[in-house]
């Protein structure tokens, strides 16, 4: 089941538009990507594609989610049916008795829906796990260009002090030189 871009967070019809035109055209592609490939999208940075990638994945979470619910459903239906189907029948003799048979069947529809339970909830897991991952390599990101740009800040600002000392000298050298001659002109 295809996820659409719009049942993400935060991504409306421009946004999906976008996107589709970037190679993004399901929540599954999305919640697959990395931050660098998203960010090279139009109006996407580090922070918005973090934020886009975690929305995807629980998009995909309660999608998954909701699967889940609907395949339960179906089971106890189709659990019930034949609930109804077994007490209808007459028993054979070595049958078991019809509340036992109920309570096999209620059993067996318990168990199919905690195995759904838990593979939803392993599913929201790893939804969580990699959102968790991606929040952090976007943060790791965010350091390593803030170290880079305090670096860079260091640099130039280094580069503009030898400019100014440059230039002071050759001004003091300027105003010697101005003086000397003003000295020469006095005699």
């Amino acid at each position: 089941m295809t996820t659409a871009l719009t049942e993400v967070s935060g991504i409306g019809a421009s946004t999906a538009k976008v996107l589709a035109e970037n190679g993004f055209e399901s929540a599954q592609q999305l919640a697959n990507t990395t931050i660098e490939q998203l960010s090279g999208v139009p109006g996407f940075g580090p922070a918005r594609a973090s934020r886009a990638i975690q929305a995807a994945n629980a998009a995909l979470a309660t999608s998954a989610a909701a699967s889940a619910a609907e395949t339960t459903k179906v089971n106890a239906a189709e659990s019930e049916q034949r609930q109804r189907r077994t007490a209808k029948k007459p028993a054979p003799r070595a049958a078991k008795p019809a509340s036992v048979a109920a309570t096999s069947a209620k059993a067996d529809a318990g168990t199919k829906e905690s195995a759904i339970a838990e593979t939803v909830g392993k599913v929201q897991q790893e939804a969580a796990k990699k959102a968790e991952k991606a929040a952090k390599k976007a943060e790791k990101a965010a350091k390593k260009a803030a170290k880079q740009a305090k670096k860079a800040a260091k640099k130039a600002a280094k580069k503009a002090r030898k400019a100014a000392k440059k230039l002071a000298k050759k001004a003091r050298k300027a105003a010697k030189k101005a003086a000397k001659k003003a000295k020469k002109e006095k005699k």
